[in-house]
């Protein structure tokens, strides 16, 4: 039987698809838009506790937003969905060739200030959650030493 609900998710999904598939993440800014469709704001709301429906339904949606990026919902993670956005950012741009001594402040991705927030991981890398340090160490970030 045809659902309207499940029709309308699968359009947000192709779209949220398509995002990810231009950025490499569904991290996106509310503001965002792919295939002529509200996608941050459609992922901001089904981020949401509840919003993905009823149970077996949400399982299911969750399953499938998963499929396309294990992170979709960074929150459930302990950070935000801008600090998810930045960290895949990162790690486009050292896997296009960029040194991470090369990523300061000014230098962007998708119109993202990537060097700023890289400063800020370095700085404040003690008060990271343990996940959060082991992907950053994975691209190479350390915590700032000395003065």
């Amino acid at each position: 039987m045809w659902d309207t609900a499940d029709a309308g998710f699968a359009e947000n999904l192709a779209a949220a698809r398509a995002y990810f598939e231009l950025h490499g993440t569904m991290a996106t800014p509310r503001h965002a838009t792919a295939l002529d469709r509200s996608i941050g704001e459609w992922l901001t709301k089904v981020r949401r506790p509840g919003e993905l429906g009823k149970e077996g339904r949400a399982g299911r949606r969750a399953e499938q937003l998963a499929a396309v990026d294990p992170d979709w919902n960074p929150c459930g993670r302990g950070w935000t969905v801008d600090c998810q956005r930045h960290h895949a950012y990162l790690a486009q741009l050292l896997a296009g060739g960029a040194r991470l001594a090369d990523v300061v402040p000014g230098v962007t991705r998708h119109g993202e200030d990537v060097g700023r927030w890289l400063a800020t991981q370095r700085r404040d890398f003690g008060k990271l959650n343990a996940e959060q340090q082991r992907r950053r160490g994975k691209l190479g970030v350390k915590g700032r030493t000395g003065p």
